[in-house]
């Protein structure tokens, strides 16, 4: 037997040891045994996650994913599989907590009231929170604090925008899609999201149509974008921040994985134009605090 296998074949007795004592095994432990990593994403998320011409998910959070799974197989020296459901906004918290899902990566903002049930990776991206409108609306609406604004349920847009506007009417709807076709019908005269969201979806739902991000100067807020882990396995969420801290070398210079996953998706030749600003590249930078 080689050393490899060995640890292998430790890893899935230690798991099945431990499940017949009544105790959890870690989620490496149960994916070192069933040679699947169970993750979430979303289907209304361009580019970050969406359906692609064929019904599969793909995007930017679903490169990532597919980095962890790599990084998974790696680590345990057997095939890992990825087997990939679609989430909303308003369930991908409560299918990790309740363990059956091992990891959603999309374009979730950690909150402190989110941490109290579930964990999160260190972010992987950050942009702000506008207001995107038809550039025809606002010649009849041209103040934003007089829109209703379509949201996401479950998402963190609502608090952000009563904070900054206080008095803004929001309407919640299950997914951005449906925010998006109430738009088209007239029921409101925006929607809010994460910008680089916004402009993703209007290109893939509305290509031919002007659209304007509010406010035009500086966003609402800015927020992180992290993948959502079942809470207390530290096994785990060191080993997806290890993998993500790993894909940002050579950021500093704009080389390496991650940047060739960003240009893949916001590049010239992407789904969308989205430079990598300084600013954001610092920011993820500065979430690796490890020391070799």
């Amino acid at each position: 037997m080689t050393h490899r296998k060995g640890i292998r074949a430790l890893i899935v007795a230690a798991a099945c040891l431990l499940s017949s004592f009544g105790v959890q095994a870690t989620e490496l432990q149960r994916i070192a045994e069933s040679g699947v990593i169970r993750a979430g994403t979303r289907a209304d998320a361009v580019p970050f996650a969406f359906r692609g011409p064929n019904g599969t998910p793909q995007g930017f959070s679903v490169d990532l994913l597919e980095e962890i799974r790599a990084a998974t197989e790696a680590r345990l020296g057997k095939p890992v599989r990825l087997d990939l459901s679609i989430v909303t906004p308003s369930n991908r918290l409560q299918l990790v907590e309740a363990g059956e899902l091992d990891i959603v990566c999309e374009i979730t903002t950690p909150t402190w009231q989110r941490e109290k049930t579930i964990d999160f990776s260190i972010p992987f991206f950050r942009d702000g929170t506008r207001i995107l409108a038809y550039r025809e609306t606002l010649r009849q609406t041209p103040d934003i604090n007089d829109m209703v604004v379509g949201i996401a349920e479950g998402t963190t847009t609502a608090t952000i925008l009563e904070e900054a506007m206080p008095g803004i009417v929001t309407k919640p709807y299950p997914t951005m899609d449906d925010a998006f076709a109430a738009l088209n019908r007239g029921e409101i005269q925006g929607v809010s999201n994460i910008g680089i969201i916004l402009l993703g979806l209007a290109r893939k739902l509305e290509p031919t149509r002007s659209v304007v991000l509010l406010p035009r100067t500086e966003p609402l807020s800015n927020e992180a974008m992290a993948c959502i882990l079942p809470q207390n396995d530290s096994e785990w969420r060191d080993f997806v921040n290890q993998t993500i801290v790993g894909l940002t070398s050579g950021l500093a210079d704009y080389r390496g994985r991650y940047m060739e996953i960003y240009d893949k998706w916001f590049g010239r030749d992407g789904m969308m134009v989205y430079p990598l600003d300084r600013s954001t590249r610092d920011y993820l930078l500065q979430t690796n605090v490890w020391s070799r």
